[in-house]
C-alpha cells in the first residue's frame, strides 16, 4: 500500500504529502526554492503554473512544520 496517496480521487500533483516527500528527497544540499521548483516540475515531467506552485508552497510549510526543512532567505535545506 503506497502510504502517500491518501486519496484515489486525486492526483498526484494535488496531494501535499506526496509532493512533500519528492521534494524532501530533492533537497540533497542547499538551494534556492526556485531552483528547487524547477526541479521538482523536471523531474515530475510537468510545466510549472499558479496552481502548481501553490502545492508545492503547502507542501515546503508541511515540511516546515515537521521541522525538516530549514529556510533562510528563500534557501531551503535539510535539518
Amino acid at each position: 500500500m503506497d502510504f502517500f496517496l491518501l486519496n484515489k480521487h486525486q492526483s498526484n500533483e494535488e496531494n501535499v504529502i506526496f509532493t512533500s516527500k519528492i521534494i524532501y528527497e530533492l533537497l540533497d544540499s542547499e538551494k534556492h526554492i526556485d531552483e528547487l521548483f524547477e526541479q521538482f516540475a523536471i523531474e515530475q515531467q510537468m510545466i510549472l503554473n499558479l496552481n502548481v506552485e501553490r502545492i508545492l508552497y503547502l507542501s515546503l510549510t508541511f515540511l516546515f512544520s515537521f521541522d525538516l526543512i530549514i529556510l533562510k532567505n528563500n534557501l531551503v535545506k535539510r535539518k
